[in-house]
């Protein structure tokens, strides 16, 4: 066998076995999690935040218990859902009679980021998205006034402390965008409003 043929030899076997690994690198499966992909396991932690909150409806103050959880992504990017409901007994002061109160709540999802979350002060912006409901009601639960729903949003902005590797605590507040709704005497700007937060974050932090 001439040169030439030993160098034709060699560079076919060299193009063969450029084409065989390109073709098994091509076959595998493209996940979205594990290593060398776009999302590593490793990167995803998860939490519950349990918080108290303050704020105003049609004049009222009002006591909000406040719920949380969700996944994190590199501790920076967060999403999940929620629940809050009204603690207290709302008295609307458009109301006119005076043996009802107002029951709120509402359920939905939220998005999160957090800036510095490795430093011991840093910020987080949840922002919510999710429907309430308002209704009147009295110790009797015998109140015949219907209810009102909607849809809400609620971006805020929360100063948080990391206590321990999973615990951190946070405050900051909210303002509550309420969409169209009448209900008695008021409406949504009635309700719409500033929210003052005070709480935990408790989980895994990666």
């Amino acid at each position: 066998m001439n040169t030439k043929n030993i160098f034709i030899s060699i560079l076919a076997c060299l193009i063969i076995f450029q084409f065989n690994a390109f073709a098994q690198e091509n076959n595998e499966a493209k996940t979205l999690f594990g290593n060398g992909n776009l999302i590593s396991t490793k990167d995803v932690g998860f939490f519950v935040a349990p918080s108290y909150a303050l704020t105003q409806m049609d004049g009222s103050a009002t006591s909000l218990f406040h719920l949380r959880g969700g996944i994190g992504l590199k501790d920076q990017i967060a999403l999940g859902g929620y629940f809050q409901t009204s603690l207290n007994e709302i008295r609307p002061q458009s109301e006119t009679l005076s043996n009802v109160y107002m029951d709120y709540w509402s359920v939905g999802g939220f998005v999160e980021y957090t800036l510095f979350s490795k430093k011991v002060f840093h910020l987080t912006f949840p922002f919510h998205v999710g429907y309430g409901e308002v209704q009147m009601d009295n110790e009797n639960d015998d109140t015949d006034l219907g209810e009102a729903n909607f849809f809400q949003i609620e971006p805020s902005a929360l100063l948080e402390i990391n206590l321990h590797k999973y615990v951190r605590f946070n405050l900051g507040a909210g303002y509550r965008f309420v969409g169209q709704m009448d209900y008695r005497n008021f409406n949504q700007s009635d309700i719409s409003g500033l929210t003052g937060y005070v709480g935990l974050k408790i989980g895994l932090f990666k």
